[in-house]
């Protein structure tokens, strides 16, 4: 707190330790010389500020409620803008859920498939074996 209210003391010094030269226009009463900005026609030109009255700092609350209620619709359009594309992605899982119950069906049908045709061969084997060794322990 101390470092704020020395700093703005400081800028107050500077402000009213400023003198304006004889050549240089004056600002008009009720306002104080801030600086210097180059214009259009690239002459320099003073800077005169004024103290903001009551009916200032109201505007300036009034465009900065404006700004933040603008940013917050924006956010908002967002958050909703995406809460959408979530549910038409849970919409459109549930339209495509009996397309890939079909599809695991399927699936599941062929490695069924499979499997019963190797365990016929394997039973074909098994068979064969068994006769191939009853026949070779006999002989």
């Amino acid at each position: 707190m101390d470092l704020v209210s020395w700093s703005l003391n400081a800028i107050d010094k500077i402000f009213l330790t400023r003198r304006q030269d004889e050549w240089e226009p004056s600002c008009p009463d009720g306002t104080f010389f801030s600086g210097y900005t180059m214009d259009s026609w690239q002459k320099w030109r003073i800077v005169c500020l004024s103290i903001l009255s009551v009916e200032d700092v109201e505007d300036v609350y009034t465009i900065g409620c404006l700004i933040t209620g603008f940013l917050l619709f924006g956010v908002g359009g967002y958050l909703a803008y995406q809460e959408i594309q979530n549910t038409s992605a849970a919409v459109l899982a549930i339209v495509r859920l009996p397309g890939m119950y079909d599809g695991i069906c399927r699936a599941i049908n062929t490695q069924t498939e499979m499997l019963r045709e190797l365990n016929r061969r394997l039973d074909v084997i098994l068979k064969g074996s068994q006769a191939g060794c009853g026949s070779w322990t006999q002989g």
